[in-house]
């Protein structure tokens, strides 16, 4: 049994957006959008779809977003310590 997460997602993507630098101009963000898009279902384009095909998706959204969150916890400690 999966333990329950304590909190959302929205938070998790809320501090990634306020404490990793140049947040809306990385590449790596705009590709977790687009992964994460994939795994819910969500319509995508017909170029997206060809950039992304053949990989693991959830496997690929999972290492960028440590990356992101690692970065951005080291810039907030860096701020605040």
């Amino acid at each position: 049994m999966k333990p329950k997460l304590k909190y959302s997602s929205t938070e998790y993507w809320d501090f990634i957006e306020k404490y990793y630098p140049l947040y809306y101009s990385c590449d790596d963000v705009s590709l977790c959008d687009l992964l994460s898009r994939k795994l819910h279902g969500y319509p995508m384009s017909i170029e997206d779809e060809a950039y992304i095909g053949g990989w693991n998706y959830k496997e690929e959204l999972i290492k960028i977003e440590t990356e992101l969150f690692q970065i951005a916890l080291e810039n907030y400690f860096e701020m605040v310590y």
